[in-house]
């Protein structure tokens, strides 16, 4: 086998592999043979046909076809290790030619990964911005949980709508006194401390009584998700259906047992505490793997074909579009109102950070010499088991029926491994404020 590369433009090469003449062949009368043994030609007892028939009622085209298909990958793979070739897609056939009892003569092309020039990703010195919890987390923390805990009443007595309470309401929105679309709605429970309508929405309903009706004016959002009410300026009409108000339980040992089984109020705390500081390192270790990142994104070349972008982009659209409809969105309604051309601008910004990311990863794997062990897989395993409250042996079984789930979990595997070498090869500290 002898096999000869030619660089084209855009990281396109083309492999001339050509298989010497026995062993090509070989290769054919072994596609015949196969072929004897499986087809049924009339008049023949099945197998039996002689193989000039079979050659014949075959054809020879798809017989040297088949001898391609057989020989090609082993061939090929060795021309790839043998020449360093990175390729970024399985390696597609242009033409070949071939008579039996000559050479195989066979040209390929195929695209290969970029080259990625990786700038000083070892000791260097990061800023990073420290996440500090609040020094009344523990309180914070413990009155959302009486919150999570916490039954409504209707409020009976006259009194005016706080901050604390749930309003129920009716509504009727406009923009230019014309009805806003899809803007009304009754019988709306509103959380007048935790609402995520408009800005200053159910700002304008606490201090309003039950029963009451009154009109509140709203700006929507520059970013809002509907092209035509971005910015506008819109009128509600409102009514205060009734008032309900949040009944917190008691902070005491009855309470701890109850959200989680402590003895005490105190254990709760320390629990909570504990949970705080492993929140806060976690954090932490976040933004610095995000501030490392950037350096090394930044110090790195990486020379991205067009190709392989326009790839990537039809891949981050399909994903999108895939979660908005999951999420009971019309894909066609999200395009009219962000703009075909804004949504393919931020798929090619995510596109273009999604490949640098995993051509950066590959590399400092590659230079580091990490190989992903039987340990590495088991505690990836592990780790998404955690996360989807599920058992390891599920994932497990899940990763066997699936190539690409098994070629995701060894990339993770190879991620967590280039994390440590990052955060464990470069000093941080906070930035100062």
């Amino acid at each position: 086998m002898a096999t000869k590369i030619e660089k084209l433009e855009n990281n396109i090469v083309k492999i001339n592999v050509t298989v010497d003449a026995e062993v090509a062949k070989k290769a054919y009368n072994s596609a015949l043979s196969r072929a004897a043994r499986q087809i049924n030609i009339p008049g023949f007892r099945k197998g039996k046909a002689p193989l000039t028939v079979i050659e014949k009622y075959v054809g020879e085209a798809r017989l040297k076809e088949q001898v391609v298909d057989d020989v090609l990958p082993l061939e090929l793979s060795k021309a790839v290790s043998e020449n360093n070739l990175d390729l970024a897609l399985q390696p597609a056939i242009e033409s070949f030619k071939f008579s039996v009892g000559e050479p195989l003569e066979i040209v390929v092309s195929a695209e290969l990964k970029p080259e990625v020039i990786l700038g000083q990703y070892k000791d260097n010195t990061i800023e990073y911005e420290e996440y500090k919890a609040p020094e009344n987390a523990v309180e914070i923390e413990l009155e959302s949980m009486r919150n999570r805990y916490s039954t409504l009443k209707t409020v009976e007595e006259d009194r005016e709508a706080n901050d604390k309470d749930i309003a129920v309401i009716d509504f009727e929105g406009f923009v230019n006194n014309e009805p806003i679309e899809r803007g009304s709605g009754k019988g709306y429970a509103l959380d007048l401390g935790n609402s995520n309508f408009i800005p200053g929405f159910a700002e304008q309903i606490v201090g309003h009584k039950k029963d009451e009706e009154f009109t509140i004016d709203v700006t929507f959002p520059a970013d809002y998700s509907e092209e035509k009410l971005k910015g506008a300026k819109a009128q509600f009409k409102i009514k205060l259906v009734k008032i309900r108000q949040r009944i917190l339980p008691e902070l005491n040992d009855e309470f701890a047992k109850k959200v989680g089984n402590f003895d005490s109020v105190d254990a709760l705390k320390e629990d909570i505490k504990k949970y705080i500081e492993s929140s806060r390192e976690n954090e932490n270790e976040k933004r610095k793997m995000e501030a490392i990142f950037e350096k090394v994104i930044s110090d790195t070349k990486i020379d991205i074909q067009e190709s392989m972008i326009a790839r990537e982009i039809n891949a981050v659209i399909a994903e999108t579009k895939q979660a908005a409809e999951q999420q009971g969105q019309n894909w066609d309604k999200i395009v009219e109102n962000q703009g075909e051309e804004n949504i393919s601008a931020q798929a090619r910004e995510e596109a273009i950070r999604r490949i640098k990311n995993s051509l950066i990863i590959e590399k400092i794997a590659k230079t580091e010499g990490i190989k992903i062990e039987q340990k590495d897989i088991v505690e990836q395993v592990s780790a998404i088991a955690n996360a989807y409250r599920t058992s390891p042996q599920e994932i497990l079984k899940q990763v066997t029926q699936n190539h690409h789930f098994f070629s995701a979990i060894t990339q993770q595997a190879a991620i967590r491994k280039v994390n440590d070498i990052l955060l464990h090869s470069n000093n941080f500290q906070p930035k100062q404020v």
